[in-house]
Order: structure tokens, then sequence, then C-alpha cells
């Protein structure tokens, strides 16, 4: 920390170290909710700002699928379960990326992401709510900028302040999708995230079993063609650890059978590219 202030007081004035020295120690940890006792050096308000940013590149990167009746089923069942989340300080946006993978990913401050190629190998909408209330719980948990948090520090926390390379998100997008992006959280990540969405899903009124169903279609593609989730299951728990978790989290839950959703899963599901 000396270190870094140190850097900052040789390039700005003594009022605008000062400022940044308060923004390092209120950002610094959680101390209530369910943020309580995690390191994070970016506010909620920076935080929002990156989602704009990197939402910005990943669609130079990545192609969205614009079918407008797809795009509004899945903000729809996106929005549900905002409704009932933990974290309500920031808006929260869904698209489809049109890509064959078996992926989805949250950026920071509330932008969500869903592989068509995944959302085709789901039954029905309940298993949709369970991949979307999960990657809602990464962002409930802040767990991207929590990652940035871990491996970028206060480096981070300086460019962001001051604002001076242009190049600098595309350039941090480019660095975090090539070392495996934001699914490179840490197990008890997933876990948080899967017992969240669990949660939320339930309190939106969706079959919570749905999320076990998801990850027991992922764990048959895993044994079936391993290199198709070879990058995405690196960095995540053991999938049969997390269906025993879930399935754990689901008993628990009161009146756990819910909205399914098939017929109309279905007909969006015929619509995907």
């Amino acid at each position: 920390m000396n270190r870094v202030m140190n850097i900052i007081r040789e390039f700005m004035p003594a009022r605008a170290v000062i400022v940044i020295a308060l923004v390092v120690f209120v950002a610094g940890c959680a101390t209530t909710g369910i943020n309580k006792g995690q390191v994070n050096i970016i506010s909620s308000d920076e935080e929002v700002r990156m989602g704009q940013d990197f939402s910005k590149e990943v669609e130079k990167q990545f192609e969205i699928y614009d079918n407008v009746e797809v795009s509004t089923y899945v903000q729809g069942v996106g929005q549900s379960i905002v409704k009932v989340c933990d974290r309500q300080d920031i808006e929260y946006h869904f698209a489809v990326i049109k890509k064959d993978d078996l992926n989805a990913f949250a950026l920071p401050g509330g932008y969500i992401y869903i592989y068509s190629g995944l959302m085709k190998e789901l039954d029905d909408e309940s298993q949709l709510a369970g991949v979307l209330a999960h990657e809602v719980g990464h962002v409930t948990a802040r767990h991207s900028t929590e990652r940035l948090t871990a491996m970028y520090g206060y480096q981070l926390l300086i460019n962001l302040i001051l604002g001076d390379d242009p190049n600098f998100y595309a350039s941090l997008v480019s660095n975090i999708f090539a070392t495996g992006g934001f699914l490179a959280y840490s197990r008890a990540n997933e876990y948080e995230a899967d017992r969240l969405g669990a949660r939320y899903a339930h309190a939106v009124g969706y079959d919570p079993r749905g999320m076990t169903e998801l990850l027991g279609k992922l764990k048959g593609t895993e044994e079936r063609e391993p290199s198709k989730l070879e990058e995405l299951l690196a960095t995540h728990p053991p999938t049969s650890e997390r269906i025993n978790r879930v399935n754990g989290i689901v008993a628990g839950l009161p009146g756990s059978e819910g909205t399914r959703n098939k017929e109309t899963y279905q007909k969006i599901k015929g619509k995907l590219p």
C-alpha cells in the first residue's frame, strides 16, 4: 500500500492522493451483507463503469444474437431473477452470444451473457433460470471485481483513477479471456453462486432442480466429449460435487417443485441459430 501511494504522489497533487487513500480504505473490505469479509478495492459505481466498458469490448469479440423474441425472452427470465436477488443497486443486462460453446458468464456491473450453444442443450425454462440465476449470484457477490482485485491489485485502481490509458479495458479484456475469462473463479465463488442461484430461482417460483439438471447435462457432456468443456471445467469445481451441494440446498427449500415452462422454452429454442 505504501509503495502504491508513493508512486501516486509522484504524479498527482496532495488532495488527489488523499482521495485515493480514502477510496482504497473504504472499498478494501466489505463489512456487511453477503460480501462481508471479502476484499474488493473497486467501488460499486466503478464496477458499473467497468462493466459498461467491458461489455463494449466483449461485443467486439463476440457476435450477439439479435433475434428480438429470443432476446426479450432471456431478458424476461433474467429480470425476474433480479427482482429477488440481494443486490438492487445496479441495473442488470442479459444477452445471447451466437456461439456453439456451452458457456455463460457475468461481467462486472451486471452484464450477463449466455451462449446459444448452451441454450440448445437446455430442456425448459427452469434450467435457463438456473444458468441465469447462477450468473446473477456471481454479480450479487461481486466475484468479478474480487477476481480482478486478486489478479491486478492496486495497479488496477491506479489505472482506473488516472484514466490515462485509452487501451486499458481492451487489453484487460483480452488478457482475461485469454486466461480463462471471468470463469476463472475460485471453487468457493462457484459454490456461492450455485447456492445463491438456487435460492433466487426458487424465490421466483422456478423448480430449483433445474439447476441440478443443468449441472447433470454439463457432467454428461464432459464425459462424452471432454474437449468441449475442458476450458470451462478446468476453472470450476468438480461437477459431481456441485450437483451434490445443490441437491442438498434444494432439499432444504420449502416446496421445491415449481415452474418448468417446457413448451414455451422449446418454442424459443427453435429460434436459436
